[in-house]
């Protein structure tokens, strides 16, 4: 293994890493208490269940579309891809059914923490674009693991405020 895979080898670990740790951090402090009630549960479940048969369905297009197409993308961004889309799925079905966030989870303080990993991920994938790192030879590299969690965080934040503002709307007409 050369110096420039070894490197990316202990990025995805450092990565890895911190992520855990930070999650950690967050149970620790209480941020994430994940107590449903009955009805929660079963919601997510059901969401479980379109996010799982999503990550099947679009892991079989990706690799369908690697064959028919040509490589068209990085192993990496491909699996990416579809784990993103599956999340969005999961995540946007539990916040239409009331049950992404447990009754004692604090919203503010995890859809914070959504805006800044999107900002973060997205300026990440902004740094790759203006650098050409993001496709090389025409096919879609690794590097395009940021924007893609990015823009996947974005949207269950957009989707969670649209949903909370809609939901205060409908409180506020009763």
């Amino acid at each position: 293994m050369d110096h420039y895979h070894a490197g990316i080898m202990v990025g995805l670990a450092a990565g890895i890493v911190a992520g855990l740790i930070f999650v950690a951090f967050l149970f620790r402090k209480k941020v994430l208490d994940c107590h449903f009630d009955e009805r929660q549960e079963l919601a997510r479940g059901k969401a479980f269940q379109y996010g799982f048969f999503t990550l099947l369905i679009s892991t079989y297009a990706y690799g369908t579309s690697d064959v028919v197409f040509g490589r068209w993308c990085d192993a990496l961004a491909g699996v990416t891809i579809c784990l993103a889309v599956s999340l969005c799925v999961f995540a946007v079905t539990c916040i239409l059914k009331d049950a992404y966030l447990s009754l004692r989870e604090k919203p503010r303080v995890v859809m914070t923490m959504f805006a800044l990993l999107s900002a973060l991920n997205l300026g990440f994938g902004v740094m790759h674009v203006l650098h050409g790192e993001l496709v090389e030879d025409g096919v879609l590299t690794f590097r395009a693991v940021n924007p893609i969690i990015g823009l996947a965080t974005l949207v269950i934040l957009i989707v969670y405020i649209v949903n909370h503002l809609l939901r205060s709307r409908e409180e506020e007409a009763e």
